[in-house]
């Protein structure tokens, strides 16, 4: 086996995505820029003191200011699908969601997204579930109409309502959420997106009853379905933020901005979806954030080191789930990869002295 230990990482390792994972030592006081001759670094790496106060911005959620644009444009969309008779008479349900809800945006990220939740169920059964049997005995009729007219209906009267009251030039509508942009008196941009309910039925033989899994159902424009559990992500969140002394939102916040900062400099440019960030940050057990007389540049970098740990070992990574403990984190119908969360965990690492 080579040992790295003795090689330090150079960009061209991170962009190609050849980097390997061993350690290569912790600098406490200046952390050297490599030595590459590639041109992508503008400065040299930052002191441990300056990460720290880097860090101790990025970990702060939206400004007042924010959230009240934020809140804003969340009322205002609000008031306008509350207009269409159609909407309301059907009995259409709007909650958020997403970074805002959840409070891991950062700053300067001044959107938020909405679910419009149609009263209609989606079924998905287990193999071992009798269908006919369930389907009684949990009281499931059918309302006559397909999903694809359901949605086909929610779309025309979302796009119309927003569009008639922000002007349809700030509405694009596309595969999952017609986003509203720049909303009047607000500069945020909210993304709203028409859902089902989604019920995933189990037969659970040990009790002998069923276990049903309550979430939501998205159909896209593509035709594909797409699964998600808001209500279990926003809930075991703010429970692993009280178990980790409120440091597990924070960090999430400051990989985003991490993340971010390397796009900027050019040492990582694939794309790594916020949600996967936050579901990755969860995924380390609490006792990595709860190291006493730490400080926040020390924390950052032992989770992301226990973050490259779990997706470097395919057993600890086939047994991680999104945050709402559901839905397995790499699976095919997944829109990203193990090997790009590898990649992406190294070049964070890179970039903060402890590759």
């Amino acid at each position: 086996m080579t040992d790295y230990s003795k090689k330090p990482l150079s960009a061209a390792d991170i962009l190609l995505g050849g980097a390997p994972s061993a350690g290569r030592g912790i600098f406490d006081n200046l952390i050297p820029p490599p030595n590459n001759g590639l041109g992508i670094f503008s400065e040299a790496y930052r002191r441990r003191s300056e990460w720290n106060k880097r860090f101790a911005h990025w970990e702060k959620p939206a400004s007042v200011s924010e959230e009240g644009t934020i809140e804003r444009a969340e009322r205002n969309v609000r008031v306008a699908i509350a207009r269409n008779d159609w909407l309301t008479d059907e009995n259409v349900q709007v909650s958020p969601q997403g970074s805002y809800h959840n409070n891991t945006n950062v700053r300067i990220d001044a959107d938020i997204d909405l679910r419009v939740v149609y009263p209609a169920v989606y079924v998905e059964y287990d193999p071992n579930v009798v269908q006919s049997a369930a389907r009684e005995y949990l009281g499931y009729q059918s309302s006559g109409k397909t999903y694809p007219q359901v949605f086909g209906v929610m779309r025309s009267a979302l796009t119309t309502t927003l569009g008639d009251a922000f002007g349809y030039l700030k509405i694009d509508a596309g595969n999952k959420a017609i986003r509203v942009k720049g909303i009047t008196g607000s500069r945020a941009e909210v993304d709203v997106v028409p859902m089902v309910q989604y019920n995933k039925v189990r037969w659970n033989d040990y009790f002998r009853r069923y276990d049903v899994s309550e979430g939501v159902a998205i159909l896209g424009g593509d035709g594909r379905w797409t699964f998600n559990f808001p209500e279990q992500h926003h809930a075991n969140g703010k429970t692993k933020n009280l178990r980790t002394a409120r440091r597990f939102k924070k960090v999430v916040r400051i990989v985003k901005r991490l993340r971010a900062d390397m796009a900027a400099r050019g040492i990582f440019t694939a794309d790594i979806p916020s949600f996967f960030i936050e579901c990755l940050v969860y995924a380390v057990e609490d006792q990595y954030f709860l190291v006493e007389n730490d400080d926040a540049y020390d924390r950052v970098r032992r989770v992301t080191r226990r973050m490259r740990e779990l997706v470097n070992a395919p057993l600890a990574a086939a047994g991680l789930t999104e945050i709402n403990a559901i839905k397995p984190l790499f699976a095919a119908s997944q829109p990203w990869r193990l090997e790009t969360a590898a990649r992406f965990l190294d070049a964070a690492l890179f970039h903060l002295g402890d590759a």
